[in-house]
């Protein structure tokens, strides 16, 4: 595909805001290969033989909602998988990365925690509470100096919980934050304080498959809950980062290897 560059107004707009929202970043070819895995995958647990369509959304939220235990096998397999870290080569968004980060040379560019997560009506164990991703990945010490892509695969919207930024709130970098440990199927969490949203302006992101939100990694932001009635948010992420930091800081990750309570149904 062909490289984009993003513009000065573009680089001014990810200053001044935090982030910056680029309409078609990704190809669709890549989109929908990756789907078509996440698909590959609910079978292999379900059993399913119906369409990607119904697969995708109806039978993963019976499935997450009757056995949560398959759902998270579902959700490691995908993160494990050759077919993700592929979906990050080919969507060819490095580039416009390193242009945010003022960055030239691909050498000292890193990654950590490339990501992919289903969000299903009515689960708010999961909903991201408002954040920095700088709590949790802290490779970089200036937010600046780190970003998260976020890629969706499905439309986002409102009110299937896309994500909502608090535009301009990297300028006071990273805060303290509250932990909350993660238990049984919720999510571990790294909560800001209610003050920081205080008189600030909120945007709910609406974005098609493709589009790519670049988020400063001291913005606060959060995700929405999924009200509708049986359709999943499907959302990519990868975090970029800068190696030539004298304070740059690899994370080690321990390997756990659960039991999983599979449907055997």
């Amino acid at each position: 595909m062909t490289r984009q560059t993003l513009t000065a107004q573009d680089l001014r707009t990810y200053a001044e805001d935090g982030y910056l929202v680029v309409k078609g970043a990704a190809a669709q070819r890549p989109i929908d290969e990756l789907m078509g895995f996440v698909a590959h995958v609910i079978r292999l647990e379900s059993g399913s033989i119906e369409p990607d369509e119904a697969v995708l959304n109806r039978v993963l939220v019976d499935l997450k909602r009757s056995h949560p235990s398959s759902s998270s096998w579902i959700y490691q397999t995908i993160l494990g998988s050759w077919a993700l870290k592929r979906f990050f080569i080919d969507i060819a968004i490095e580039d416009m990365a390193m242009q945010l980060l003022g960055m030239d040379d691909p050498n000292n560019l890193g990654i950590v925690s490339p990501a992919f997560r289903f969000d299903i009506p009515g689960d708010t164990r999961n909903v991201r509470a408002w954040h920095q991703d700088s709590a949790y990945f802290r490779e970089n010490q200036a937010g600046t100096d780190a970003l998260v892509a976020w890629i969706p695969t499905t439309p986002s919207r409102q009110e299937n919980g896309s994500v909502v930024m608090a535009p301009g709130t990297h300028h006071v970098g990273r805060v303290g934050s509250v932990h909350e440990e993660a238990s049984g199927y919720k999510s571990e969490q790294y909560v800001v304080p209610d003050s920081m949203l205080e008189g600030r302006r909120l945007v709910h992101v609406e974005a098609e498959p493709g589009d790519v939100a670049f988020i400063n990694m001291d913005l606060v932001h959060g995700s929405g809950v999924n009200s509708t009635a049986d359709n999943v948010r499907y959302t990519a992420q990868i975090r970029f980062n800068t190696i030539n930091r004298p304070e740059y800081r690899p994370v080690q990750l321990r390997p756990i290897y659960p039991t999983y309570e599979r449907r055997t149904d």
